[in-house]
């Protein structure tokens, strides 16, 4: 039975809605499986439902968005519930950020001459959270660039014209907000964070008293030399091990539900703590 428990909806930055995301996982012959939107909880009731409608085992989870330099630093929150107020009112923060943060790029953009609309960007989102993908569909729209990347590229990029800065709790915090909902806290595709083994150590060091859980030790574009290393940190601090495709449907047409690579479907079991 494949797992696969990283994946976005159109509640996030993903291109398809809660249910036809399972409808997709199915008929990939994925068992277990999680939504992991960007800060917000908005599909899980959608999503739960036609999961356990085709006999698939839900996950409810989140993607939550931290602080970290000089690279980025997502949590998963798998398995939280999507009414818990002190967890709920940091996502709207941190979405409120984006909002904002949004607001700038616009104001970039079109002093770079490209007169783009926040209205024209939103429309391309099909959930509450805008984010920096739609606004490379609205430049693709506009011709202005080709592809995805190259908007990440040329303009949207971290250190790029038009990329601006946001709201983000500091990893304890959102470990603890988890934890406080009732979520396993997971440590999302570490490669990310860029950080040294030994940088990596420290971070693990510091989330475990708040209650980190787990480490994703495969996702979409993991080495072989990267995988080795998250199973050995988490043989030496007892965390779990999770898997995840990162799935954003068209957002990212490289990555494939179920798969950490061309080839390479996620490998299980699902840790035994997320089916009970």
């Amino acid at each position: 039975m494949l797992v696969d428990l990283h994946t976005h909806s159109d509640q996030s930055d993903g291109t398809r809605t809660p249910e036809a995301l399972v409808d997709h996982a199915h008929a990939a012959g994925i068992g277990v499986l999680a939504l992991t939107d960007h800060d917000t909880t908005a599909g899980h009731r959608r999503f739960r439902a036609r999961a356990e409608a085709v006999g698939i085992v839900p996950v409810c989870g989140v993607e939550v968005s931290c602080i970290w330099e000089p690279g980025t630093c997502h949590l998963l929150g798998l398995g939280v519930r999507d009414d818990h107020g002190p967890l709920e009112q940091v996502l709207e923060r941190i979405r409120g950020g984006r909002d904002a943060r949004n607001r700038e790029i616009i104001a970039a953009l079109n002093a770079l001459g490209h007169p783009l609309t926040i209205d024209e960007v939103a429309a391309l989102a099909g959930g509450d959270v805008v984010g920096r993908p739609h606004f490379a569909a609205a430049l693709m729209q506009r011709g202005i660039v080709t592809s995805r990347q190259e908007a990440f590229d040329q303009l949207l990029g971290k250190g790029r014209p038009a990329y601006r800065g946001r709201y983000r709790p500091e990893p304890e915090d959102a470990v603890a907000l988890v934890t406080a909902a009732g979520g396993r806290a997971v440590l999302a595709h570490p490669a990310q964070l860029r950080a040294d083994e030994s940088q990596l150590v420290d971070l693990v060091r510091r989330l475990l008293p708040h209650g980190l859980w787990g480490i994703e030790a495969y996702f979409t574009g993991v080495t072989a030399e990267q995988i080795a290393t998250y199973l050995a940190l988490a043989d030496d601090f007892g965390l779990a091990v999770t898997m995840g495709s990162d799935y954003h449907g068209d957002n990212k047409p490289h990555v494939a539900i179920g798969h950490y690579g061309a080839g390479k479907p996620l490998p299980g079991p699902c840790p035994p703590a997320l089916l009970s």
